[in-house]
């Protein structure tokens, strides 16, 4: 009995100090308090700052920086987070509480700082001007396989824009399949290029749908374009082996020898049992003959 107190006694004990943990005051020195954010709110570091946060937070802060993720957190957009100072904010990603890790670990300093420049900008876009039309021009090179994508002014100008985020994918039955980096940045030409990977499965003659995108960009509305190639490793059906009896074939296709062997087995067992019963009845009536 003793022994049971005490477990139950350590597990209260663990829920108590794992609460408390969480609803303690995270201090923050006035010297780290005070640091201010070096990096500038910029398209190519708010993009840094969404992947890193895509790829390391969401789990538990949620897509929107709610909280609601798969572990309950803390929210990133409400005003007592928002109005904390970006150097206080810094050293809580960095240093890590709880089941929270020390991100100082993982990430640059400059990454952290641009997560948090983010996750500003998700509260009050204002920082940002209004996003504006683009043209995407994709072009293809066979002898090497390669897709280019060139982004250009909306207007009749038609100049190249750098640095803008170019993501990259081929459309498959389950969805997009990224190809490419994370992040595909174009250069002073407003070109970017990435190369197709090799044996991607494409339809029963080898078309692939490659799908280039430019979204989430902050300063450009978000645009796609579709190009077929016939890159990809022909499909090749195996329809024909579910239409000939094996014994992976559906019912009415199974191998004759083993429906005579299923049906003959059911047919023994019900004999059985059959026999058993008219035996049954056999020995009662004897038994009656027997007493008189």
């Amino acid at each position: 009995m003793a022994r049971y107190k005490l477990i139950l006694l350590v597990f209260f004990l663990a829920a108590y100090l794992s609460n408390t943990a969480q609803t303690t005051p995270w201090i923050v020195s006035a010297e780290d308090a005070g640091k201010t954010n070096p990096i500038k709110i910029e398209p190519k570091n708010l993009a840094l700052g969404r992947n890193i946060f895509k790829r390391s937070c969401v789990a538990c802060h949620g897509e929107k920086a709610d909280g609601k993720g798969l572990i309950q957190s803390t929210s990133l957009i409400d005003s007592a987070f928002q109005k904390q100072t970006d150097g206080a904010v810094f050293h809580k990603i960095s240093t890590g509480r709880d089941k929270m890790p020390p991100f100082s670990a993982m990430l640059k300093e400059d990454e952290i700082w641009s997560v948090i420049n983010y996750l500003r900008v998700l509260v009050d876009p204002s920082a940002l001007p209004k996003p504006k039309d683009v043209k995407l021009q994709v072009s293809t090179g066979d002898e090497i396989k390669t897709v280019t994508a060139a982004v250009l002014s909306g207007d009749s100008l038609n100049q190249p824009l750098a640095d803008v985020d170019v993501q990259f994918f081929v459309k498959t039955d389950f969805g997009l399949m990224r190809i490419g980096e994370l992040s595909n940045y174009t250069g002073a030409d407003g070109k970017v290029k990435v190369l197709f990977p090799d044996k991607i499965i494409g339809d029963k003659e080898g078309n692939v749908n490659l799908i280039v995108k430019i979204e989430n960009n902050f300063l450009y509305n978000d645009t796609e374009m579709l190009v077929q190639k016939k890159w990809g490793k022909p499909l090749v059906s195996h329809d024909e082996d579910f239409t000939r009896r094996s014994l992976w074939g559906a019912r009415d296709k199974s191998p004759v020898w083993l429906l005579i062997l299923a049906n003959g087995i059911l047919i023994l067992i019900w004999s059985v049992i059959i026999y058993v019963i008219i035996n049954l009845f056999r020995i009662k009536k004897e038994g009656r003959i027997f007493l008189k």
